[in-house]
């Protein structure tokens, strides 16, 4: 595989106390338990850069690379998490989350925006297996409905491939690669506080795995509690 020519690029690290390391083996988990379909959160939508990606290919591809800047200190240790318990798709309809999809985040009012989203991915095999060697260089691409350079952080966008700007170069080693499926990007709702005992950067030397289908479950018995009600639903796209 060589480096498409339009493309979905997200940048990972450390997000809601978890390490990158920790985040892949549960995304790996998640995606085999599945039969391929894995989650990936992301704080923004990239709606309108998506539709104008889908236009382009039916079934694109999402590059996923290391930052190369240090996370901030919130993503390392933040005070309180929630679990994001039901989606919508961008053309409007209910997604029925995985069973085995777990996605968490800081509370909406900790972050910039009000919503969570999710890319709906699929991989037929290990997360980093058998990758290319493939590093995204910055001046080398360019955000597809603007135009404009790709900034550091600029976590999750849609790009083509450009010839090469002047500058200073950033290389991004491309850790993994996945297919963006139906219906490719969902806005988050129902989020619930997790506790401290489920957290899942609270419990080292766990299998992954079995921590995050308990995770799971929780927010399956939150949805038929009365707790459902007192949840404040906003704007998802």
């Amino acid at each position: 595989m060589g480096l498409p020519e339009v493309f979905c690029w997200s940048k990972f690290g450390a997000e809601a106390g978890e390490d990158a390391t920790s985040i892949c083996e549960r995304k790996e988990a998640e995606r085999k338990l599945n039969g391929g379909t894995f989650l990936w959160g992301i704080g923004n939508s990239i709606r309108p850069s998506l539709q104008a990606l889908l236009r382009e290919c039916v079934e694109p591809d999402v590059l996923f690379t290391p930052m190369l800047s240090a996370p901030a200190q919130e993503d390392l240790t933040p005070a309180r998490l929630v679990l994001w318990n039901e989606a919508v798709g961008m053309d409007g309809m209910t997604y029925e989350l995985p069973s085995h999809s777990v996605v968490t985040s800081r509370p909406p009012g900790d972050r910039r925006g009000q919503a969570h989203y999710a890319l709906i991915c699929w991989r037929d095999s290990e997360l980093g297996s058998s990758e290319p060697e493939l590093c995204v260089n910055h001046l080398e691409v360019a955000n597809l409905l603007t135009g404009s350079t790709v900034g550091p952080s600029q976590v999750t966008s849609v790009v083509k491939r450009v010839p090469p700007n002047q500058g200073k170069t950033r290389l991004y080693r491309v850790a993994f690669h996945a297919s963006l499926i139906y219906p490719y990007l969902v806005g988050l709702r129902s989020p619930v506080t997790v506790p401290e005992e489920l957290r899942l950067d609270q419990r080292r030397g766990i299998n992954i795995a079995a921590a995050a289908q308990e995770l799971r479950e929780f927010g399956d018995a939150f949805l038929t509690s009365e707790s459902r009600n007192t949840v404040v639903q906003g704007r998802i796209f």
